[in-house]
């Protein structure tokens, strides 16, 4: 896998009569030092993130107006893989894809419903598969932006068979972590029901579920499917690795990451990016108190790490485990109360 260079942080953008949502390069190059320090077992330090001002908009997006309060949303979703190119979905259903690199959009068939915020989507090939959490007659969505060289080379929007009726009927159905496994299979984790499993053919559902917020991503260099988990007090985060192909329950390894937040400042969300190489960006969003002197306020930790093996000094002390090594950290300030996506 070829290192990824640029995330992509999109933002909501307030303005009097609508909202636009701009999207950013996050250069993570930058991030990388020449040899960082590996990070201790017992990290913390407030003052390990740099503060930083954002890049100024790539790209911008803009919803159809309408007259109905909260009704100008849209939802952007990542087409990753080979592409890293981001598709704009707005309130009536219609979708665009954006490549950052050419700077340039082409039109996307029409979804046959409003995503819901937050979505889950994930990228298997030249593939877009979308489960949301909104119900139609009782079932959750799962739909695909299917790629096909044909006639006309583009994608089609398809209807993909729903979580089992054990998952999909219950009311608190909620997508808890994902991830994609052998090539071919998407790995749904829903709360306290198990995982789904997603192929071409069939569907089932095991007894355990992936313990990671969000989605997982595949480590070539390491055979293994790392993602964030939370600590036992769940304040903070820990990178954390699981070997989703052996025939046994997997083992976690937990490496803790360098930011433990002040008391003022509460984890809201978390995003794990492959970039490559066995190179991460975790991005983080913490917000104040309404009762902190400045108000509610929103901050965004952006951080670059590596994972190794222990297989020199430290080999005797780690048994030729695995190590992070953590590389630049920035903080940025943001609106309150704002959207916002990493893609």
């Amino acid at each position: 896998m070829s290192i990824r260079r640029f995330v992509y942080l999109v933002l909501e953008e307030f303005a009097p009569r609508r909202s636009n949502y701009t999207l950013r390069n996050i250069d993570m190059e930058r991030f990388f030092l020449p040899r960082p320090s590996p990070v201790p077992f017992v990290a913390s330090g407030t003052d390990a993130a740099e503060y930083a001002s954002l890049p100024c908009p790539a790209m911008t997006f803009y919803p159809p107006f309408s007259k109905l309060p909260g009704k100008q949303q849209m939802e952007f979703l990542l087409l990753g893989g080979n592409h890293n190119m981001v598709v704009a979905a707005d309130q009536t259903c219609r979708t665009v894809l954006y490549d950052p690199g050419e700077h340039a959009v082409r039109t996307l068939p029409a979804l046959p419903y409003q995503l819901e915020l937050p979505t889950a989507s994930v990228t298997v090939g030249d593939d877009l598969y979308i489960l949301d959490h909104v119900e139609v007659g009782n079932v959750p969505c799962f739909h695909g932006l299917i790629y096909e060289d044909r006639l006309n080379e583009d994608w089609c929007c398809c209807a993909l068979p729903p979580p089992p009726p054990l998952l999909s009927h219950k009311s608190d159905f909620q997508v808890d972590s994902y991830a994609v496994v052998g090539d071919t299979d998407i790995w749904i984790s829903t709360h306290d029901s198990g995982i789904y499993c997603f192929n071409t053919t069939h569907t089932v559902a095991t007894g355990w579920t992936l313990p990671f917020v969000g989605l997982a991503e595949y480590c070539q260099e390491h055979g293994l499917w790392f993602g964030l988990s939370h600590t036992r007090d769940r304040r903070s985060l820990v990178l954390s690795a699981l070997d989703l192909d052996s025939s046994h329950l997997p083992v976690l390894l937990s490496l803790p990451l360098e930011f433990t937040p002040p008391d003022a400042l509460k984890l809201v969300s978390s995003y794990l990016v492959n970039l490559g190489s066995a190179k991460f960006c975790i991005a983080r969003f913490f917000q104040t108190d309404e009762d902190q002197r400045d108000g509610e306020e929103l901050f965004a930790v952006l951080t670059a790490v590596e994972v190794e093996r222990c297989d020199d000094d430290d080999a005797g002390a780690n048994g030729g485990g695995l190590r992070m090594l953590k590389h630049r950290s920035e903080m940025y300030k943001l609106t309150s109360e704002m959207m916002y996506w990493v893609l």
